[in-house]
């Protein structure tokens, strides 16, 4: 297995963007999945359906994966059933399982947060990767719509 670049960086850029707000709250699973539903109706998510689930009680960390069938499956553990989680997660399946934390993986990340929060919260995330010096990949899918997705979640 190869080293995952970045991965340490990503996690303190998360932190010091969210730490302490809403998005880094936990909330129950079923929220979780209108999240995951809201953004697989958005017209600009490119990935098709996303399967979400909850890990086994005593997993301690999230993942996402790729199935025989080369379809990606998070795995959301107990302790991280956060909005932030979420978006941590399935930026992994719009950048691919591969990119692991690198550049298409941040450039995947700063688009799901822009698509579930807003344009502030992704500036927060990207300025934290700006100064911890973690480059942010060109987009090679639809750029997010900030707007519809961002209203039904502060309608919930």
């Amino acid at each position: 297995m190869t080293a995952d670049i970045g991965r340490e960086g990503v996690y303190a850029a998360e932190l010091a963007a969210f730490g302490g707000t809403l998005a880094d709250c936990e909330v129950g699973f079923d929220e979780l999945l209108w999240l995951r539903n809201a953004i697989c109706a958005s017209v600009w998510w490119p990935a098709g359906d996303i399967d979400v689930e909850q890990a086994r009680s005593d997993a301690r960390s999230s993942t996402t994966r790729e199935g025989d069938d080369a379809r990606a499956r998070i795995r959301i553990a107990a302790p991280q059933c956060t909005p932030l989680t979420l978006a941590h997660e399935v930026a992994h399946v719009l950048a691919g399982v591969d990119a692991g934390h690198g550049p298409r993986y941040r450039r995947a990340e700063l688009d799901l947060v822009f698509a579930m929060f807003g344009s502030t919260e992704m500036q927060w995330l990207l300025d934290a990767f700006e100064a911890m010096n973690l480059e942010v990949a060109d987009r090679n899918w639809p750029s997010p719509t900030e707007g519809p997705l961002q209203r039904l979640i502060d309608l919930a």
